[in-house]
């Protein structure tokens, strides 16, 4: 679904003067490759326009996006001053701001729906009460799903299996997954909460043969951010007012549905909060392991 989306985000920028990496008072904006999972590879150097489009049209400034390999070296770029400004998911910010404390968010991002979860689903007769009462389960994950529902689903495997393990089959799309738990081919699949709202809206009939198994606390919204000082003061408020103001501008807002945000909003006042829980939770990174497990098993 997002990847028809991306699309069609791409479609409404079409036309659009590209801007270039190299133009003068450029602001380089880091992304790590955790934002491009469920974006086809052909489409991969089109990622960043949407964002670098509405960045323009928000702001009146230049920016463009920096595909890294990770949050950690975003942060580091941004440390350093190589890049300028990086779009994070807020458990990511999480772990790189203990490296990095002179990292400050500037506008958080609201999802569509707006909690930010994940799901591990089972068929609607699984016996199941957790991961521990299933004894090798075979897992259809999905190769386009979201970070924050893999740190779950790793979590929720050591926390109820210790040392057992999934036989995993990886599958395009967490629709892909969910369907293979529907005809029997696998036992369970985590969705991030967006997915699944989706396929439940969709497909009503189908959701029902599904049930939740376990879900993850709210996560923390994703954020821009930027070292303390390095922008000034003037431009930074522009860039802050001009994103809390996207959605109420008609140019804006078929952008902001393609890619699934419903606003920028001004950081919540207990997002430090939110940090600390969410690191507590989750102190390690994404275990790359989980996603890399073939049909086999491990």
């Amino acid at each position: 679904m997002l990847r028809s989306l991306f699309v069609a985000a791409i479609a409404i920028l079409a036309g659009s003067t590209q801007i270039r990496a190299g133009d003068k008072d450029t602001y380089q904006i880091g992304v790590p490759k955790s934002f491009f999972r469920d974006i086809p590879a052909d489409l991969l150097p089109l990622a960043g326009q949407p964002f670098e489009e509405l960045f323009k049209e928000q702001t009146g400034l230049k920016g463009a996006i920096a595909q890294e390999s990770d949050a950690m070296s975003v942060a580091k770029k941004i440390d350093s001053g190589e890049l300028q400004l990086g779009v994070l998911f807020g458990h990511e910010f999480a772990c790189v701001r203990e490296k990095f404390p002179n990292l400050q968010p500037i506008f958080c991002a609201v999802d569509r729906p707006k909690k930010i979860q994940a799901l591990i689903l089972v068929r609607h007769d699984c016996k199941a009460a957790s991961l521990k009462d299933m004894p090798e389960p075979k897992l259809a994950l999905a190769k386009a799903l979201k970070d924050h529902a893999r740190l779950y689903l790793d979590k929720q495997r050591i926390d109820d299996m210790g040392s057992g393990d999934f036989k995993t089959e990886k599958v395009e799309t967490v629709h892909d997954a969910i369907y293979k738990v529907i005809d029997g081919s696998a036992d369970l699949t985590v969705a991030d909460s967006a997915s699944w709202a989706y396929f439940e809206k969709v497909y009503p009939g189908q959701s029902k043969n599904l049930r939740i198994l376990s879900q993850s606390a709210e996560f923390p919204p994703a954020v821009l951010v930027c070292k303390k000082g390095a922008i000034d003061e003037t431009s930074l408020k522009k860039i802050r007012d001009g994103f809390l103001s996207a959605h109420e501008n008609s140019k804006a807002r078929p952008v902001l549905t393609a890619i699934r945000i419903e606003k920028f909003d001004a950081v919540p006042e207990n997002y430090d909060e939110q940090l600390k829980q969410c690191l507590k939770a989750y102190p390690k990174p994404i275990d790359e392991k989980l996603t890399e497990r073939s049909s086999a098993g491990k």
